[in-house]
């Protein structure tokens, strides 16, 4: 049985990542550290066998952990996921895992070391709607995958609702997506890190190119872009991604051609068309519906406890998640000089 800790009592931790680890069989949850006394105070009773404490480094001490679960915002990542590698803990981290390169030089070197996992909820591959297309395009259903355009349609950042977002408001009253030393940055990390793993997945392999324009097409009091557009060149194929937190409404699409057809996904849809006619499938849950999927998180935390335990995708998913911090980083790079496309070099999450 692993002894785990979560670092982070926010909604992503008690609403997608406590429920995933109730039951497991495999690990418990033996302490939580959060620096807001009343969320500890709030959930004692949900892990009433758990240990709280007010900051990650006596929690290390004191309890000795086999891995953390960090579920903080994204500018905490790098510092927590250091500390804990170097004492030889293991980390599952919330996305993005880092905010910039630095960061991801600072956590992988930490990681070599100690020769611990580090491991990036990469959730969104788990949803339903995501693992059948995954599965069509791996069964060859359209062929070899030549285009795909992902579209994410929001009206505000996730939580935002309940929130003053006026200019007077500043960032929103503790929104931490709208703090850039928080978030790192607008709808590009929150939601762009998802579709590039999505993508890669559905690829295959690295691009070659990116091109991005940031905006803030709604909300030009926010210190973050509310909307994101990209382009990825592929040696065999094209992708093209748009991100806005200014619709009027909340929706996910997708479109994937092949060679022998296209899988169109309409939120909580599916549509297979191939030589043969058309298949489609509904889902009971769309995919903009929710924001932290513990059903979802299952499939992660199984995923990261098989990596510490030695399996055979050992490795995959750090790949995967530097190559996502660098496309994020030539992304804003391309923006800054007016969109034009930027050679992407060196090692990506399919080199050996």
């Amino acid at each position: 049985m692993w002894r785990g800790a979560i670092v982070g009592l926010g909604n992503v931790a008690v609403h997608g990542h406590l429920p995933g680890w109730r039951g497991c069989d495999r690990a418990e949850i033996v302490a939580v550290a959060d620096v807001v006394e009343s969320r500890l105070a709030a959930h004692r009773s949900d892990l009433p066998g758990a240990r709280f404490y007010p900051e990650v480094e006596s929690l290390i001490t004191a309890e000795g952990p086999d891995f953390l679960d960090i579920c903080t915002p994204p500018g905490t990542h790098a510092a927590i996921a250091h500390l804990a590698l170097l004492r030889g803990v293991h980390v599952l981290c919330e996305k993005p895992l880092v905010l910039s390169l630095e960061e991801l030089s600072l956590v992988r070197r930490a990681q070599a070391e100690s020769g611990r996992i580090l491991h990036t909820v990469h959730n969104w591959r788990y949803a339903p709607i995501i693992m059948q297309a995954t599965h069509l395009i791996q069964e060859g259903h359209i062929g070899k995958v030549r285009r795909v355009a992902w579209q994410v349609l929001r009206r505000q950042p996730s939580t935002a609702a309940q929130m003053d977002l006026s200019p007077a408001a500043g960032t929103g009253h503790g929104n931490w997506r709208l703090d850039p030393k928080m978030a790192g940055g607008g709808i590009l990390l929150d939601h762009g890190w998802h579709a590039l793993y999505i993508l890669l997945d559905w690829l295959g392999d690295d691009p070659q190119t990116i091109a991005a324009t940031l905006e803030t097409r709604e909300h030009p009091e926010w210190p973050v872009e509310d909307t994101a557009t990209l382009q990825l060149v592929f040696p065999d194929a094209d992708a093209d991604i748009f991100l806005t937190w200014a619709s009027s409404r909340r929706e996910n699409r997708a479109v994937i051609e092949g060679t022998l057809g296209t899988i169109r996904m309409e939120d909580g849809v599916l549509i297979l068309i191939g030589a043969s006619g058309q298949q489609s499938w509904q889902f009971g849950q769309p995919l903009s519906q929710g924001s932290f999927h513990a059903d979802w998180f299952g499939h992660v935390r199984d995923e990261f406890l098989g990596e510490m335990q030695g399996g055979a995708r050992n490795g995959r998913n750090l790949a995967m998640a530097s190559l996502c911090v660098r496309l994020l980083h030539l992304a804003n790079e391309s923006n800054s000089r007016g969109g034009i496309p930027v050679a992407i070099n060196g090692e990506g999450f399919s080199s050996p």
